[in-house]
């Protein structure tokens, strides 16, 4: 009797074509296909709203979050995708997480897309939002008195991170605290996290290289600390921080040296390392590493929107698993 192993006559699926190739286009639909539940929807513990919000340019989609059980301040969403990809769906369980668990509003903004839109268009958008929040507020939440904190996931955290600069320049109002999910911090490509981990299936270093070539068209230009944040000469007198980062991430290397600059320079920068973590796992509630960082998060930002219930600061350096060992990183070209 012959046996037949039928799973080997199987014809096998073709990998789908990098997103770098497929295109714009494509890589939109894919990413849009990955939304698990799409559009707003209240939940147990918070209330939706789409609205639309004045952007640098003219109006934008935005989303609105809203705990049942009230709340002070808000925290001004990016989301992640390349600065090219996604849209107020992307990270609407992390929004969720955040408004329920820190007990504040969020806005999710819909900021423009490269290559459409490329830098500083995201970057002008968030700003102008900001300001309308501290202001006259936007999307029905914010106004006068209202602490304010940024969060980002992945590119969203770079925007974030560049908030944070401004704010301690003056250009936008002071911040309570910021956020930086999976962050991408520079346009060096060449750090020892690229090498070990930039070859998918999250995300590639090609993938890095395309979205850089489409926000920043001038390779010059990426090395500016308003593009690249890690680069920044003095990181002194910065909002506190909040940073999570995946230990198996291409972005790894970069996350950790932007958290370790800043608390060298006195910043309250608190560190959240998932071992052995994929890029964007913390915007994926659910799993024990997501959830366990998210509550790291919601444990900062609860007590920086609201001073009064401050309670005493935990530790600086959170890992969830075995810490990563990172040998030095090269100087960008």
């Amino acid at each position: 009797m012959t046996w037949i192993d039928a799973p080997a006559h199987r014809p096998r699926t073709p990998a789908p074509v990098p997103r770098h190739l497929a295109g714009i286009s494509v890589a939109r639909a894919r990413a849009r296909a990955l939304v698990e539940r799409p559009g707003p929807f209240d939940d147990d513990a918070v209330l939706v709203r789409d609205t639309t919000v004045r952007g640098a340019a003219g109006p934008l989609p935005a989303r609105t979050y809203r705990p049942r059980a009230g709340g002070r301040g808000v925290v001004l969403f990016l989301h992640g995708g390349g600065w090219a990809l996604g849209d107020l769906d992307t990270d609407d369980a992390v929004c969720r997480r955040i408004a329920a668990d820190a007990g504040t509003a969020v806005l999710g903004l819909g900021y423009r897309l490269a290559p459409e839109h490329p830098h500083p268009a995201a970057l002008e958008d968030a700003s102008a939002v900001l300001r309308a929040l501290a202001d006259r507020g936007a999307g029905g939440v914010g106004g006068p008195g209202e602490p304010l904190a940024v969060a980002g996931a992945e590119a969203g955290a770079q925007l974030a991170a560049v908030l944070a600069l401004r704010s301690r320049a003056g250009s936008v109002p002071p911040l309570a605290h910021q956020v930086l999910l999976c962050p991408v911090l520079d346009s060096d490509l060449t750090r020892p996290s690229h090498r070990e981990h930039g070859h998918g299936p999250e995300l590639t270093v090609e993938d890095l290289a395309w979205f850089w070539r489409m926000h920043v068209p001038d390779r010059a230009a990426r090395r500016r600390p308003d593009v690249s944040p890690l680069r920044v000469p003095d990181p002194t007198g910065l909002a506190p921080a909040t940073l999570v980062v995946a230990g198996a991430d291409p972005l790894r290397d970069e996350g950790l040296a932007h958290a370790g600059r800043l608390t060298a320079a006195g910043v309250d920068a608190h560190r959240v390392l998932a071992g052995d973590a994929r890029h964007g796992f913390a915007t994926r509630p659910g799993s024990p590493d997501a959830d366990a960082a998210l509550r790291a998060v919601t444990d900062r930002l609860r007590p920086a929107l609201a001073p009064a219930a401050r309670t005493a600061a935990g530790a600086r350096v959170i890992d969830l698993r075995a810490p990563v060992r990172v040998a030095g990183a090269r100087s960008a070209p």
